[in-house]
């Protein structure tokens, strides 16, 4: 069967994302399983074009203006235009913002639900829960990775098929090894570093975080905060106010491509979230050994398993937070053995030839049922 798609993408590398980072990982997993890939990643009119380096796969980047409705409009055109000239036998949708654009375009859409902002969508007025369910009703194939993701798009009017399947990872990028951040950064052997990869946004939990830190004044630990966000200013109150602010290092944005060695210098990682899907961040971390600290939100637990690969913990409660830290800081054997665990379950679970397998299972159903 010959089997030719059309990525499109509401981001992409060298942008930070996780929706980016899957989409450049799927897009090269799928180019020796099917016939041809190309990644449409539409930039704002005028954005300067920034490449991400050399791919396998091709990678088209039209510049629109961004304001709606003429973004769906011109990209809807543009779509039209691609296929006239270069056919594809079906679209895979990345992001709510560009999934109106890929309707009437003749070809089975497929649409990856991935950010767990769209839960929000959910306490909407029911003018905006209408508006989500005519957005997906061209849908033929609806993907998402999380089973809480999967169910919103149920509840919001989506009627087709739907699959969960996890985000994955790279293991071999994302390993154990030697770092030299902690030296660069001045911390010693005897500190347990802890870090948060996250956006430093509300849904991520990240001011949670900081109050969690105030009853571990005693113990020896120091702080990476890799990511940016309104967030910030906030922690830094609360992490002054509480006497922390001088244990944690604030890196700002990370590229991915310097996120191996960060990990690497780590002895845990934190998932605070107030919401998520299959954290990115997070299996990156697991590959690399440690154990994670997470809330019981979303897809966190479908990675964390409790007392097994980490802890997990109820969102917005910082004493909790705070009892599994101080278990993890204390106790490196037990960091060790989670952290073995958790990467042996990126090996059998969430590596990205498991993931490719499974989307192009999908895609092929898809034009099966076409």
């Amino acid at each position: 069967m010959s089997l030719r798609a059309l990525l499109v993408t509401s981001e992409f590398p060298p942008e930070v994302g996780g929706i980016g980072s899957h989409v450049a990982e799927l897009a090269r997993g799928l180019v020796p399983r099917i016939d041809h890939v190309t990644v449409v990643h539409p930039l704002g009119f005028g954005s300067r074009v920034r490449n991400g380096g050399q791919a396998a796969f091709e990678i088209v980047r039209p510049q629109l203006i961004k304001g709606e409705p003429i973004y769906g409009v011109l990209l809807h055109r543009w779509l039209l235009n691609r296929r006239a000239r270069q056919p594809a036998d079906l679209v895979h949708v990345h992001g709510m913002r560009p999934l109106r654009a890929t309707r009437g375009l003749g070809v089975p859409t497929v649409f990856t639900n991935h950010s767990s902002g769209f839960l929000a969508r959910l306490h909407a007025s029911a003018e905006r829960k209408r508006r989500t369910a005519e957005r997906m009703r061209h849908v033929s194939r609806l993907i998402a990775p999380s089973d809480e993701l999967v169910e919103a798009a149920r509840t919001l009017g989506y009627e087709g098929p739907a699959v969960m399947i996890p985000n994955g990872v790279d293991p071999e990028r994302f390993a154990p090894g030697s770092s030299a951040v902690r030296a660069e950064l001045g911390i010693g052997a005897d500190e347990t570093v802890i870090l948060l990869a996250r956006r430093l946004v509300e849904k991520n939990g990240v001011v949670w975080f900081a109050h969690a830190l105030a009853p571990l004044k005693d113990r020896s630990f120091r702080v990476l905060v890799a990511g940016e966000g309104a967030e910030r200013p906030q922690m830094e109150a609360i992490l002054g106010e509480t006497g922390m602010l001088s244990r944690t290092t604030f890196l700002g944005s990370v590229a991915n491509t310097d996120m191996p060695d960060l990990y690497r210098a780590a002895d845990l990682s934190v998932l605070p979230s107030l919401a998520e899907a299959t954290s990115i961040a997070g299996l990156e971390a697991m590959a690399t050994g440690l154990p994670l600290v997470g809330t019981r939100v979303g897809g966190i637990p479908t990675i964390v398993e409790n007392e097994t690969t980490g802890l997990l913990v109820p969102a917005r409660d910082p004493e909790a937070m705070a009892k599994a830290l101080d278990r993890l800081i204390s106790d490196a054997a037990l960091r060790r053995r989670m952290g073995e665990a958790a990467r042996a379950k990126v090996l059998r679970e969430f590596t990205w030839p498991v993931i490719v397998e499974k989307t192009v299972g999908v895609y092929r159903a898809c034009l099966g049922a076409a």
